[in-house]
């Protein structure tokens, strides 16, 4: 049904650009039948190619990864496993079921009560790995969406080019429609590109450095969990965070050294 919907789209969207296109008025840089065309076009395009159901997920994944900072998620991450830890070691078995569940970390709700009820550490790096490869396949659909709207963005704004270029023909002996016509055949080009390069592109990066740092934090996650799971102290957990820490920051330092050194 939804190729359906987004081939039926994209021809309503053609057909009404090039009725526009022939009867607008050219007034500068921002064209109606132009960015009608590209605006719409490759979201048709996207709507043939996925479900809505992806589509809805990208748009969620998108918004998760806008409000995304690093320092702050892996902050609260310690917070809820050293409250989580502190509950197990404890022996506080319904206080720590309570803290997993209401955990923001999507992997601790999961292999909290595992680690609760004496999974063995085979099972829980198994339940992690099949968690963590399913959340990272879900961000990976989700950057291809934004991946393929970059790609078709140009191919929409070929598209205006090549009915602009019709209607210019058509309306040679019409002075007063050659701007409007060519106006569509550069402006679609000129919108295509820019919306391809400058945000499609850049939604698909953010989308994959927040794959990249969820995947950090199910390790770590998996890795604090694991230690719980052993009965080694809160310690342990805090050294495992600083370990992490320290490689981001020896990074950040060399970094600095080659701005201070350029000044």
């Amino acid at each position: 049904m939804h190729v359906i919907v987004g081939i039926l789209g994209l021809a309503a969207v053609l057909t009404a650009t090039f009725q526009l296109g022939h009867q607008g008025t050219f007034t500068g840089v921002f064209y109606g039948p132009a960015m009608l065309l590209v605006g719409l076009g490759p979201w048709c395009m996207a709507v043939t190619s996925y479900r809505s159901e992806e589509l809805l997920v990208c748009a969620g994944n998108l918004l998760r990864a806008i409000r995304f900072h690093a320092a702050r998620s892996r902050s609260q991450l310690f917070d809820e496993l050293a409250r989580f830890a502190a509950a197990v070691l404890t022996r506080q078995t319904a206080q720590a079921l309570e803290l997993a569940d209401r955990a923001q970390s999507d992997l601790l709700r999961k292999l909290g009560p595992l680690v609760i009820r004496q999974y063995s550490a085979e099972d829980l790096e198994r339940t992690a790995s099949t968690a963590a490869f399913v959340q990272a396949s879900g961000l990976k659909r989700s950057e291809d969406v934004f991946t393929t709207l970059a790609r078709v963005a140009p191919a929409a704004g070929l598209v205006g080019t090549v009915l602009g270029l019709i209607s210019l023909l058509r309306d040679l002996q019409r002075f007063d429609q050659l701007g409007p016509s060519m106006a569509l055949a550069l402006l679609c080009t000129l919108y295509g590109l820019v919306l391809a390069n400058a945000v499609y592109q850049p939604l698909a990066r953010l989308i994959h450095a927040y794959a990249a740092a969820a995947l950090e934090e199910s390790k770590l996650a998996t890795r604090a969990l694991l230690l719980v799971s052993a009965g080694k102290p809160l310690a342990d957990l805090r050294r495992l965070f600083e370990a992490q820490a320290r490689p981001e920051a020896e990074q950040a330092a060399p970094a600095g050294a080659a701005l201070g050194g350029g000044q």
